[in-house]
């Protein structure tokens, strides 16, 4: 399995774990000038942008430290371009609660376990602004 279908695979499970805990997945794979918004969800009025890292076996360490500055960076420049053009599910932009999340998967097991780390990071400390 290449790296892509196993992306997709990653993916196609976050997002059912993610409406089997009450969320509502607004898009995946949501792309802007070399950003990639893995999922898009939304839990009440918040859009939380989740980050996916998966390990497909075991010793291959915590998949949430893959989860640097740099990419920070890009995350949260590619949610300010959600916020500003998805005004359906944001409509209130840049004033919409918003956070950004980092759910590992460890695909080895059966099933998938996930730990989901809500409000892994804070968008202040990595750009102050859109």
């Amino acid at each position: 399995m290449n790296s892509k279908s196993k992306g997709n695979l990653v993916e196609t499970h976050a997002s059912a774990y993610l409406l089997r805990e009450g969320y509502r997945v607004l898009a995946r794979n949501y792309a802007y000038r070399g950003g990639e918004l893995d999922i898009v969800a939304k839990q009440g009025e918040t859009i939380v942008f989740v980050e996916v890292k998966s390990v497909w076996k075991t010793g291959e360490g915590n998949p949430a430290a893959r989860v640097n500055v740099q990419k920070q960076r890009k995350i949260w420049q590619t949610a300010c371009h959600f916020l500003h053009t998805h005004r359906e599910e944001a409509p209130r932009g840049f004033d919409q609660p918003c956070r950004f999340d980092v759910l590992t998967a460890r695909m080895y097991q059966t099933p998938v376990q996930f730990a989901h780390i809500k409000n892994a990071f804070e968008a202040t400390q990595v750009i102050p602004q859109c």
